[in-house]
């Protein structure tokens, strides 16, 4: 008898005679003698459950149910989410960090190749965020000129990368 045969929670009861008197199917411990058709539904899900247990185990598909860890007696510690990066997570982070870093560097030495005046356009327009129209007005010259000097400097830090 193979191993879903001992464990199904339903069977047939024949006579002597091999005709089924009982249709049985244990719920909870109690055996519940139910009608024929209740009895092929309920056999008939059954199948179709280890059927597709079957080809999810065989295509590597397997999704692993709180029952079935509980059924295996495997400790459920052992599946839990700890948050965990996968190693290759790692990897990809420290390369990122490495670039961040060598990105920073090749900033500060451009930055430092500028001229005071194109350094205060930089710190103006890129980290206090003024825009182009009010930073010529301030310094009383057309926006297109600040448009310029802008494109020249940003020209001249793209040779660092």
């Amino acid at each position: 008898m193979k191993k879903w045969q001992k464990e199904r929670n339903y069977r047939r009861v024949y006579d002597e005679n091999g005709q089924v008197i009982a249709n049985i199917i244990t719920v909870d411990g109690v055996d519940v003698e139910v009608t024929e058709e209740v009895f092929l539904a309920y056999s008939q899900m059954d199948r179709r459950e280890r059927y597709l247990e079957e080809q999810a185990w065989q295509s590597g598909m397997r999704e692993v149910s709180l029952e079935y860890l509980k059924e295996q007696g495997i400790p459920l510690h052992l599946y839990a989410d700890d948050n965990t990066p996968s190693a290759e997570d790692v990897v990809l982070e420290k390369e990122e960090q490495h670039k961040l870093e060598v990105h920073k560097a090749q900033l500060i030495t451009a930055l430092a190749a500028l001229t005071a005046d194109e350094k205060q356009l930089i710190q103006t327009l890129y980290f206090d965020e003024v825009p182009i129209r009010e930073y010529a007005r301030k310094i009383g010259v057309s926006d297109m000129a600040i448009h310029k000097r802008k494109e020249r400097i940003l020209k001249k830090i793209k040779k660092f990368f």
